[in-house]
């Protein structure tokens, strides 16, 4: 708990360090995610949310109380939690220990605190078990709204019932509130009462508060109290209410908030989301993305937040990255094709119906076939020199825009060459226009034209992009590589050897000269005459990329079709110059703020910095803008890690700071997160299991890590978390957990040593008793030694057999040494390796073939639903299902391929000198041959199948890596629909 109270402290101060930019800019303007049941909800309508300290967030439901951390929604209900009594959840409070307190409407209060469920009830001291809001107060005294029957305090063994009799201005009560001062309120639907020791003060219409029911009260960071009523929001001014706004509708009030910046948030019940700032009131209806115009619930998380709960769906609110204008902000069209700067600062919106001006948050200016454009389809815009606009449209030629008239048009009916299909457009440092059209490129200098085409050297006469170079020459790009004009020289340049590229989409030109080019295979450098790429398999998630924009602050932002990339310029170096292996990028998409992902290309300029450093990017559903600067925002104090599950052989652990497991436990997964709600895809994780792994294994975005042919013992888990994007490395605030694996009795460490001493003192008192028999029956034999000549014959044959047991013995004591041994490095059940004997063989493997340049391959397999074999036919059936495995994999993968078993269900298999496509077939033929097995012997009536992952060590630094990449391919083939094999 202490862990959870501090975790919540740092949130607190993360909170307090973010800006307040949530209500600094129109409502409409807010980015916005809505959840409903096909997202993860258990039922459309949301009546309560709040925060734990850990991060947490949760969500009141009818079905059900719901845990969400940024990317998963966790639901407990009666089917899987039976303290909850009821899944109807309508109230949810943080108790001052960090504990959650939810009242259901026909189960009582259940209490959740370090894991641990309590719940109250008509028997604990409860008037009634239908409850419409419940809350703990500092002296962890339990307080208890009912639906008719008044309010009661629960005080360890002592309980107060407070109604109509007593004082309550009535029986029906809606909602608690605990003050700072640590006195408590309650909303009734006759008035406010307020607890301060035992004293009750009553506050109704004789206060200044309407006749009619109070549904919400809520307190300010200044302490003061507002209230949401059937007609209307007040706050309390002294002892008496005021209206908050004559400007609110008459309207229920049953949700409130305040953000950091002090804007009031009101959730009515007809009229959706309100917000009222500096006495300005704006409005969200279900016509602006609210799931419905009922808004139930409302709450400003530590990241400055708002969420929203309707009758319809969950709402967030949040100042995203990035800012989408569309049609509905008065754009000609939600489909943008191109975008440039004016010089007095506004921004030209090209779309496919029409030309719009942007200024100071609006447009302010439209231009299309009403106002004498040819057409309203927009490709291209230059800003001249003069001031006067170029603009290229998709069937209408070339216009010239001055003063908001057209002053110049200019198409193949009026002498123009190439064609009307205008998608690029430049101008040199001499002012001469450059046209890109879909037959050519045309100059136009001094008033007269000139046409380049495939015959002057073009390689091909579809213009995509042009680029006018710093020393007066011009870049062409083309649906067949790109072209450089020096003069009247074209010189073309073939990017087919650089991953097979070919459509040029735009040039960005260093101060050096070095030119980075988008193209549809990547990001090329063109540097001193030599080109080099960065592709997939430099890590880029999306290859053909249409627009590079420089921030000025060390960041390459690539538009694509799949969102914005947004990429280190050093990383990019770095790269290309061997000294590192793979690119780090964002992907940023619809989560954060883009209307669409699917970026425009093939037009120019389709993404530019303004001259304030913001990133204008056109999509097919508007123009977005970004700050570079707002990524640098977020750059707080990393989020808390929080462990989620641990499941034990399959089994679920509660998660605490130490957790003790039984003797045999074989097999720990872990499940964790960063609870961070801005930008969770942003977070990059690495975890460690001390007595397992040797360093730390870095995860990317995964959030789960598994152990398998675990031994007895004390191990440590670490998981860390980090934000590159961000610029922000591994959180030196790790969360850790200590698990201890209890042994068998054999596998405690005196085990072994007491055999060895029990064996070695038989020993001992077999050889004095046999000692002292030889001395007593020498002495016999002094006194008869010729009669007693055959008795000494046999005693000394005896000697010779003691000397044989102990011979024997001795013989034993190294069997079993032997025998140890080989438990150590083999599987008992299936006769085969165990994954400690097969790791150091990869390891050695490894080693040799990267010193010797051979291929080396390595394969993971698991055997599909194999839980239930044990579930369905019995713990026997699965024993005997893995020794067939087992006989299959050695029968088919012949002698030269190791075997071993890696772990529960899982088998792996090393190929040396084998590439990945032999490897891929023999496993292959392993999959067939498991499939063909014939089950009716120990599991009638079961089919047996496997998936796997085959890696090959190529572009590999570590054998560890070889292991991760099989075992990611292994998770891609059960994703995928198991029975099949990766790689």
């Amino acid at each position: 708990m202490r862990r959870f109270l501090l975790v919540g402290l740092l949130l607190g101060l993360l909170s307090a360090l973010l800006p307040a930019a949530l209500s600094a800019k129109p409502v409409s303007a807010y980015f916005r995610e809505t959840w409903t049941t096909r997202e993860g909800l258990p039922h459309n309508q949301v009546n309560a949310i709040a925060q734990t300290p850990d991060g947490y967030l949760w969500f009141g439901t009818w079905e059900g109380l719901v845990r969400y951390n940024g990317l998963e929604f966790h639901v407990f209900d009666r089917g899987n939690t039976p303290e909850l009594r009821d899944n109807g959840v309508r109230s949810i409070r943080v108790a001052p220990d960090g504990a959650l307190v939810i009242g259901t409407s026909r189960g009582g209060v259940s209490v959740l605190r370090a894991g641990r469920w309590r719940t109250y009830g008509v028997e604990d001291g409860l008037v009634q078990d239908e409850v419409m809001d419940a809350l703990e107060d500092r002296e962890g005294r339990l307080w208890v709204a009912s639906e008719s029957a008044g309010l009661v305090r629960l005080d360890g063994g002592r309980r107060r019932h407070f109604s109509e009799r007593s004082g309550l201005p009535s029986d029906v009560t809606f909602g608690l509130l605990l003050d700072r001062d640590g006195s408590v309120w309650a909303a009734t639907s006759a008035g406010v009462a307020r607890f301060r020791g035992e004293r009750m003060v009553g506050y109704g219409p004789e206060s200044g508060l309407p006749e009619a029911p109070v549904f919400r009260l809520m307190q300010g960071a200044d302490g003061r109290l507002y209230v949401g009523t059937e007609r209307g929001a007040y706050r309390r001014e002294g002892e008496r209410f005021v209206p908050v706004s004559a400007a609110l509708p008459p309207d229920g009030v049953p949700s409130l908030a305040l953000d950091p910046s002090g804007a009031l948030w009101i959730g009515t019940v007809n009229n959706g989301l309100l917000r009222l700032r500096n006495g300005e009131l704006g409005r969200l209806g279900t016509a602006d993305g609210l799931p419905n115009n009922r808004v139930a619930a409302l709450f400003v998380d530590r990241e400055g937040s708002l969420w929203a709960g309707t009758n319809a769906g969950l709402l967030r609110l949040r100042d995203a990255p990035f800012t989408t204008f569309d049609s509905g902000h008065g754009l000609g069209d939600d489909y943008v094709r191109t975008l440039t700067q004016s010089r007095d600062g506004g921004i030209w919106i090209g779309t496919s119906r029409g030309l719009n001006l942007w200024r100071e948050g609006r447009v302010v200016a439209t231009y299309g076939r009403a106002t004498g454009f040819p057409s309203d389809s927009i490709l291209s815009l230059l800003e001249d020199r003069d001031g006067s606009l170029w603009v290229g449209t998709y069937v209408g030629g070339l216009l010239r825009l001055r003063d908001g008239r057209v002053e110049a048009h200019y198409d193949t009916a009026r002498g123009m060459p190439g064609s009307n299909q205008v998608r690029a457009l430049a101008q040199t440092a001499d002012g001469t226009l450059w046209i890109g059209t879909s037959r050519g490129l045309v100059r136009l200098r001094d008033g007269r034209f000139r046409h380049f085409g495939s015959s002057e050297g073009l390689p091909r006469e579809f213009v995509l992009a042009l680029q006018a170079a710093r020393d007066g020459t011009l870049w062409v790009g083309t649906a067949n590589g790109a072209a450089h004009i020096v003069g009247e020289r074209i010189e073309a340049l073939d990017l087919h050897g650089i991953n097979d590229a070919q459509d040029v989409f735009d040039f960005h030109e260093d101060p050096d000269g070095t030119l980075w080019i988008a193209t549809d295979r990547g990001l090329v450098r063109y540097r001193n005459g030599r080109m080099q790429g960065l592709g997939l398999a430099q890590g880029l998630p999306v290859d053909t990329l249409f627009q590079v924009v420089d921030d000025l602050d060390g960041g390459f932002w690539l538009t694509t079709n799949r969102g914005v990339l947004r990429l280190r310029r050093a990383d990019a170096e770095a790269v290309l110059s061997k000294r590192r292996s793979r690119l780090d990028t964002d992907q940023f998409g619809e989560t954060d703020g883009l209307t669409s992902s699917q970026c425009n290309g093939g037009s120019d300029p389709a993404a530019f910095r303004d001259r304030d450093g913001h990133i204008w990017v056109a999509t097919a559903r508007g123009a977005a803008v970004v700050d570079p600067a707002v990524l640098h925002s977020y750059r707080r104090q990393l989020p808390p890690v929080v462990i989620e599950q641990v499941l034990a052989d399959d089994r679920p652990q509660l998660p605490q700071p130490r957790l003790v497991l039984p003797p045999g436990t074989r097999k720990l997964e872990f499940h964790y997160a960063g609870l961070s709600f801005q930008m969770p895809r942003l977070l990059r994780y690495r975890h460690r299991l001390e007595g397992v792994d040797e360093g730390w294994v870095e995860r990317g975005n995964q959030r789960v890590a598994q152990y398998t042919n675990l031994g007895p013992g004390r191990y440590r888990f670490l998981v860390d978390v980090s934000a590159p994007g961000l610029g922000q490395g591994w959180s030196a605030n790790r969360t850790e957990m200590e698990i201890e694996i209890r042994p068998q009795l054999w596998q405690q460490p005196w085990f072994l040593p007491l055999i060895l001493l029990l064996i070695g003192g038989l020993v001992f008192v077999v050889y004095r008793w046999r000692t002292g028999a030889m001395a007593r029956r020498a002495t016999q034999l002094e006194r008869v030694i010729e009669a007693r000549t055959h008795d000494l014959r046999e005693h000394t044959t005896r000697l010779l057999v003691a000397d044989e047991e102990k011979t024997r013995l001795l013989h034993q004591l190294q069997e079993k040494s032997e025998a140890f041994e080989r438990q150590a490095r083999e599987d008992s059940l299936t006769g085969l390796a165990n994954r400690r004997s097969l790791d150091e063989r990869l390891a050695r493997a490894f080693e040799r073939a990267v010193v010797e340049q051979r291929p080396l391959s390595f394969a993971l397999l698991d055997v599909d639903h194999f839980k239930r074999i044990n579930d369905e036919y019995s713990h026997a059936a699965g024993d005997t299902a893995l020794r067939e495995i087992a006989r299959v994999l050695v029968r088919e993968f012949g002698p030269d391929v190791a075997v071993a078993r890696w772990g529960g269900e899982e088998f792996a298999a090393l190929f040396p000198d084998t590439p990945i496509a032999q490897a891929r077939a023999a496993c292959e033929r392993v999959r067939q041959a498991v499939e063909a097995m014939d089950c009716d012997g120990f599991a009638p009536g079961w089919r047996m199948t496997v998936s796997g992952g085959v890696a090959e060590r190529t572009g590999l630094a570590h054998h560890e890596k070889l292991v991760s990449r099989a075992d990611a391919l292994l998770y891609e083939a059960k994703r995928a629909g198991r029975n099949r094999i990766e790689g």
